[in-house]
């Protein structure tokens, strides 16, 4: 496969939590859509209103279509399903915002709600389920502010007292209201796939509409102060035919178990676009053991993700085998997500509560056990305190769940060893007082490059302090006829829990940071940030921490 091809293959996978200098304009943001098209009546007409109130009861089933993923693309024929513990709205006819009584399904999708009514109204199902702070809810992404999807039903008449009313979302343009109840079905089934580890992991939103997103990512605060996922929706312009993502459901399971990785564990990403390509550590693991846990919890090795849609073009626009099979992208062990999700795998196969093993690998340890680890991760110290893949192993050893030996035989295969060479050798230490670190960094060259998450692009080190104190750092630019277009470099400091503690991103060719730290281990970033790739030109430099 071509490496253009291999890009476009790749795109899906995006984890973006953490913003990052950005040289690019402000994209202009299409105008909202009117509620009432998302949660408003469709159908039906109201009687006059007045007259003494109406004891009625209303009961009936809430369904949505899925469309079934398969090795083709999206299957062309819907499977019906009942759509779970979702929330049910009465709301008066002429107000789509007055909520008259309220209840939720059951695990058959069916509700029973009385009302006492003095006009008519109508039934509305929400994609939101839970309760207390574990809520899972699916907004449109192109409401302001965006709301919860909805299924609606027609207009009803309080007159004709007691009644059924059954909703369905469907797969219709140009809404495809079942998208936003089949995402929600999946992530309430993930949640529910580890609650015997993770039993309050607090509110989930999820921003989705039909055309309304390119790309699948994940935030540690969205909109509402909530880990919010953005789920793609295909390109607004052409929805048949451009990327969905809401019935692909390894591709939300990965998105999800980078919710999970958010909240529960230890996650030093700083976020961006990848693509297959070699990345720094601690990237390669954010990225590639959600993937593992992802389709675990879905008992599938195969990661799928399709583009188009049924009544246009349709097809499989990236599959991964994570127990066999060609591996994609580039880079080895530690540096490959692949590499890293195929480890992971290996891992957890074959132990009580995932898949089984078909490879006959030498680990297979219990998802209770498993998750116990990488919960630790959060509030791990030294050594292997910066995540990364060998953090995980290392804490399953300490756990007693992996022995040495069978972490180096899973990384042997990948082309690497553990304990790594040089043992926690990520992030390189940078010794406040101590001799200057050196570099070279460009963002465009090597091997399909990545001018975010690569190492083509990035140096990263760690300080660490027993004691609290004063650290300034000075990163100096050496490169000969220096230009900011071409060798601009900027300088961020970070702790364990993604919080950007100090940037300095200026045109100057020095900067430096001053900051009063506390005990414990801090990040250092140094990203090369030319203007384009076209004026990118390798950029050397010093680094001091006094």
């Amino acid at each position: 496969m071509n490496r253009i091809g291999l890009i476009l293959l790749l795109l899906p996978l995006l984890l973006a939590g953490c913003p990052q200098p950005d040289n690019g304009k402000p994209k202009p943001k299409p105008k909202p859509l009117d509620p009432i098209h998302v949660i408003g009546p469709f159908g039906g007409t109201a009687d006059a209103d007045g007259g003494a109130p109406v004891m009625l009861t209303v009961s009936g089933q809430v369904t949505f279509d899925r469309l079934p993923v398969t090795a083709s693309g999206l299957g062309g024929t819907p499977l019906s399903n009942p759509a779970a513990n979702v929330l049910i709205e009465a709301v008066r006819h002429n107000d789509i915002f007055a909520v008259v009584g309220s209840t939720t399904t059951d695990a058959s999708g069916n509700y029973t709600l009385n009302l006492n009514l003095t006009h008519d109204f109508y039934m509305r199902a929400r994609a939101t389920s839970g309760i207390g702070g574990n809520v899972d809810t699916v907004f449109h992404n192109r409401t302001s502010p965006p709301i919860a999807h909805a299924a609606v039903g027609p207009i009803l008449n309080r007159a004709a007292g007691s009644q059924t009313a059954n909703l369905h979302a469907d797969t219709a343009q140009p809404h495809n209201r079942a998208g936003a109840f089949a995402i929600l079905d999946t992530i309430t089934r993930l949640r529910d796939a580890v609650a015997g580890s993770f039993a309050n992991l607090g509110p989930l939103d999820v921003l989705w509409s039909n055309g309304g997103n390119l790309t699948s990512e994940t935030y540690a605060s969205g909109f509402n102060g909530n880990p919010t996922i953005t789920l793609a929706g295909g390109s607004k312009a052409d929805p048949l035919n451009t990327d969905h993502d809401e019935f692909d459901e390894t591709v939300i399971a990965h998105e999800w178990a980078s919710f999970l990785q958010l909240t529960q564990s230890r996650d030093n990403n700083f976020g961006g676009p990848h693509a297959g390509e070699e990345l720094i550590y601690s990237a390669a693991y954010s990225e590639g053991v959600v993937t593992a846990i992802g389709c675990a919890l879905l008992g599938t090795a195969t990661y799928r993700d399709t583009t188009g849609f049924s009544g246009g073009a349709t097809s499989v626009r990236f599959e991964f085998d994570l127990e066999s099979g060609l591996l994609p992208g580039t880079g080895l062990g530690y540096g490959s997500e692949f590499r890293v999700s195929r480890v992971v795998w290996d891992l957890l196969d074959g132990g009580a509560g995932w898949p089984g093993d078909t490879d006959s690998d030498p680990v297979a340890i219990d998802a209770a056990d498993f998750f116990a680890s990488f919960a630790a991760l959060k509030t791990r110290a030294a050594p292997y305190e910066v995540a990364w893949l060998a953090s995980l192993l290392q804490q399953l050893i300490d756990d007693g769940h992996l022995s040495i030996a069978d972490a180096d035989t899973l990384m042997q295969s990948q082309g690497a060893a553990f304990p790594p060479a040089g043992g926690d050798s990520f992030p390189e230490v940078l010794a406040v007082g101590g001799a200057n670190a050196t570099g070279s960094l460009d963002a465009y060259s090597g091997t399909l490059p990545n001018p975010v998450l690569g190492p083509q692009a990035n140096a990263v080190y760690r300080i660490e302090l027993t004691s609290a104190q004063a650290v300034q750092l000075v990163l100096t630019n050496t490169t000969a006829g220096y230009n900011a277009s071409a060798h601009k470099l900027v300088l961020s400091v970070h702790d364990l829990d993604r919080n950007v503690l100090g940037i300095s991103d200026g045109t100057a060719a020095s900067k430096n940071l001053n900051l009063n730290l506390a005990a414990g281990t801090y990040i250092v970033r140094v990203q090369h940030v030319p203007a384009s790739q076209a004026q990118s030109a390798s950029s050397s430099f010093t680094l001091a921490a006094s």
